[in-house]
């Protein structure tokens, strides 16, 4: 899975956006040797929830307040969004 259609989303609607992903299963696309079972995977996920919960922590916490200009409001400024395309 990617951010891909979520990030383009954001950036067309002038929204900030971060992705924040957890690898949780390492041999993917990789065709040799074995795979991992859904339970590995989900061991994996498990053991990375605190983590995940810490970081989303710091990162609310970091924010200002008060920004005296939302950032991500003229992202797109001068581009051409999909409607005004030819």
């Amino acid at each position: 899975m990617t951010g891909h259609p979520e990030a383009i989303l954001a950036r067309e609607l002038a929204l900030c956006y971060v992705p924040l992903a957890l690898v949780t299963d390492t041999d993917a696309g990789v065709e040799e040797g074995e795979g991992v079972t859904q339970a590995e995977v989900f061991e994996v996920f498990a053991a990375n929830i605190k983590r995940l919960r810490d970081l989303v922590a710091k990162i609310i916490a970091a924010l200002p307040e008060e920004r005296e200009e939302d950032l991500c409001a003229h992202a797109v400024d001068g581009l051409p969004l999909p409607f005004d395309l030819p």
